[in-house]
């Protein structure tokens, strides 16, 4: 991956037809190194085909320490953005049950509520 970040013919937010980047793919998927090394780089906030952020999918499909990073990186996530069925990651993470993520989305509101975003 470090390779590729460096290959400048590599464009690093090519979305392939379902509108998945290689970001998106890692947060779905739970690879929370390679999160880590594009986080910085890429389109944060870039959704797919189903209007889905790299985050929201993160919310979807359970992958909590890929959650907890990003809300933990600094970067501007828009966590309350809906996908094109009308729902946040948090509504996800509470019809899947993954309290864990709940708790992490409903910590960091509260942050944000106080002034004390990280």
């Amino acid at each position: 991956m470090k390779l590729l970040l460096n290959d400048k013919r590599v464009d690093i937010n090519r979305a392939l037809n379902d509108g998945w980047t290689p970001f998106y793919s890692a947060c779905c998927n739970g690879h929370t190194e390679i999160v880590r090394l594009l986080c910085g780089v890429v389109d944060i906030n870039k959704a797919s085909n189903n209007g889905r952020t790299p985050f929201l999918a993160a919310c979807y499909y359970g992958q909590t320490e890929v959650v907890k990073y990003l809300l933990e990186s600094g970067r501007e996530i828009d966590i309350n953005k809906k996908d094109n069925d009308g729902k946040t990651g948090l509504d996800y993470a509470k019809q899947k049950g993954k309290t864990a993520i709940v708790k992490l989305i409903e910590s960091f509101q509260k942050r944000i509520e106080n002034g004390k975003k990280k």
